[in-house]
């Protein structure tokens, strides 16, 4: 149903009325007067598409940047430490090969040492001696080289020193045989010692 103006009064009646209710003109003898009303379309009638929430969109890109920031930020703490490891390890690695060569050097130096100093002793009477007893300490070598006694030398060394004595005696009383070595030319001049050949007492 749509609206028409009268055309007497200009009221606006139903375009299906007979006539009009205010003035009682006869809308049905006088058709081409009639002038329809259009009404005129309703805005609110037909709801506008909603626009999309621009709020989440921006926090949706906000949430995607912060990500990415987060993951390089980790990117780079991590080739960080990295670095800093490998620098520790190449560190570790540098002071690890100098004390080994130090340690070499040291080593090297000592039996440089060692060797000259035997060569030296080697030179003196006791080397001499050494070399011609390697079963003797370098010790009882010294000792010997200087004509020292001591309770605990073997009677070899005694006779390298004062060469054969001039008595030998030997005697039991019981526990095994023991013997004195005498040089009357010597003081001390008498040695004991038993069937081990090492010097227990003098006198």
């Amino acid at each position: 149903m749509s609206l028409i103006k009268c055309p007497e009064c200009s009221n606006l009646i139903s375009d299906t009325a007979l006539q009009c209710p205010k003035c009682g003109y006869s809308i049905k003898d006088n058709p081409s007067n009639i002038q329809k009303i259009i009404p005129k379309a309703n805005n609110n009638q037909y709801p506008s598409t909603q626009k999309p929430n621009n709020g989440c969109v921006i926090a949706v890109l906000i949430f995607i940047v912060f990500g990415f920031l987060v993951f390089i930020v980790d990117k780079c703490s991590s080739s960080t430490s990295n670095i800093n490891k490998d620098s520790a390890t190449a560190i570790e690695t540098n002071v690890s090969r100098e004390d080994s060569i130090r340690n070499q050097a040291r080593m090297d130096s000592i039996k440089k040492q060692e060797k000259i100093e035997e060569e030296k002793f080697m030179k003196t009477k006791a080397g001499k001696i050494y070399k011609k007893h390697p079963e003797w300490s370098k010790e009882d070598c010294i000792n010997v080289s200087k004509n020292r006694i001591w309770i605990g030398m073997h009677y070899d060394m005694l006779v390298y020193e004062r060469g054969r004595p001039d008595d030998v005696n030997t005697s039991n009383y019981g526990d095994g045989p023991s013997y004195q070595a005498c040089w009357h030319d010597y003081q001390a001049s008498c040695f004991y010692f038993d069937e081990s050949q090492i010097i227990t007492s003098y006198n």
